[in-house]
């Protein structure tokens, strides 16, 4: 079943005729002619679509929040800043099928009754954010983009806005801030974006997959998403396998299917590589949980479950992989990434990090052997926003699951 990655390399990204001819803006088409706003916000809710960035949240709530938020003006912003390690599923939507994102976009900014929107893409993405231009001007000379679209009264104009690259930026409001001319840091919440974003205004924020989900339901009906996959967060989901495992990439699956499925069915994984034993499967990317070989039957669905999805990384690794290389790189790019708002993460990530170089050349200290449970416990539990804990997530599942290894 596939709903994202299906015409990938059976169309053409930089002719907009190829999108068209499959279906292309259809959805679009529908939800102008015959549909009132709050339909398309219902029909949203009625899929079940969670957020499909990280933290899953139910698109059609957050939807409807800014579009009954009362305001002379609204905003929505597609998420594309894509800073997690080893995950590159959003920019290849982008190179593959721009359309699919552009149009989900343009549905929901009509949804919310937003007249401007942006395509938030990190600045290091050139490629993608060139075909994304590309893409967009193509969509203005066919009136899907601009005002009047498809000679109705809608108007609805797309703007790309390159981040500088910051993880912190995958955040909605630090993202929100960069476009605004200030400093890329998370803001207090409440309020939250929908009620209060971008210039003060109600603003969706919604990741590039999420949006690409979204011409399908319209084409095909709410009812049919419900139905794929987990009916906890329906639909699919592209995940990103790498490490130890013999078919690496990008593959799509129904949510709920299992971790062991992932690595070792033929038409995901494969497998591990030969020659090599399996020690652990980190879900989630850098900021991700580890699992087990006894746990791997977990199905990987949003809001529920003890491994959360997150973007979708599947890192396998094998035996011959040092925990401390594996600790110090997770200690490396959070200290490196963290924007030094709140004391917690900034000391925090900083005093890992130095720790984990002394772990890294066998220079551990006793006292960095007490301190690290006290600066994971801060990390996790007083950091202003999530970046602090997701650095703790991995190192405190490491000491729980192979301590002998590391501290030897």
């Amino acid at each position: 079943m596939k709903i994202i990655s299906k015409n990938w390399n059976k169309m053409d990204p930089l002719k907009i005729d190829s999108y068209v001819k499959n279906g292309g803006y259809e959805a679009l088409r529908k939800v102008i002619r015959e549909m009132k706003r709050e339909d398309v916000i219902a029909e949203i809710k009625l899929s079940g679509l969670r957020g499909r960035g990280g933290a899953g949240f139910p698109t059609g709530e957050k939807w409807e929040l800014a579009a009954k938020t009362k305001s002379p003006e609204n905003f929505f912003i597609c998420n594309l800043d894509e800073s997690e390690p080893g995950v590159y599923k959003d920019r290849t939507i982008a190179k593959k099928n721009p359309h699919q994102i552009i149009e989900g976009l343009l549905i929901g900014a009509y949804a919310i009754g937003a007249k401007h929107a942006y395509i938030y893409i990190n600045g290091h993405y050139q490629k993608p954010a060139e075909i994304l231009e590309i893409a967009l001007n193509q969509a203005r000379e066919k009136e899907f983009v601009g005002g009047g679209i498809m000679g109705s009264p809608v108007d609805v104009e797309i703007q790309i806005f390159q981040g500088a690259g910051a993880y912190i930026c995958g955040e909605e409001t630090a993202l929100i801030d960069t476009i605004e001319g200030k400093r890329g840091e998370p803001r207090l919440k409440p309020p939250y974006p929908p009620v209060s974003g971008l210039f003060g205004k109600p603003t969706a924020v919604n990741n590039a997959e999420t949006l690409a989900n979204v011409p399908y339901i319209i084409r095909r009906g709410a009812k049919v998403f419900s139905q794929i996959g987990s009916s906890v967060s329906p639909g699919t989901k592209l995940f990103v396998l790498e490490g130890a495992v013999k078919n690496r990439g990008i593959f799509e699956a129904p949510t709920g299917t299992t971790i062991q499925e992932l690595v070792f069915n033929s038409i995901y994984g494969g497998g591990v590589e030969k020659g090599k034993d399996l020690w652990f499967v980190q879900i989630g990317g850098a900021s991700g949980r580890l699992v087990s070989p006894a746990k791997m039957d977990q199905p990987l669905v949003y809001g529920a479950g003890d491994c959360p999805l997150g973007c979708g990384s599947v890192l396998v690794v094998d035996k011959s992989a040092d925990p401390k290389d594996l600790l110090f790189a997770w200690a490396d790019f959070f200290h490196r990434e963290s924007c030094g708002k709140c004391v917690p993460c900034r000391e925090g990530t900083f005093r890992l990090w130095e720790i984990a170089k002394r772990l890294k050349n066998n220079d551990l200290q006793k006292i960095d052997r007490e301190n690290i449970e006290e600066i994971l416990w801060t990390l996790s539990n007083t950091s202003f926003c999530p970046l602090g804990s997701f650095a703790s997530v991995a190192w405190t599942d490491a000491i729980k699951m192979f301590e002998k290894e590391i501290f030897r």
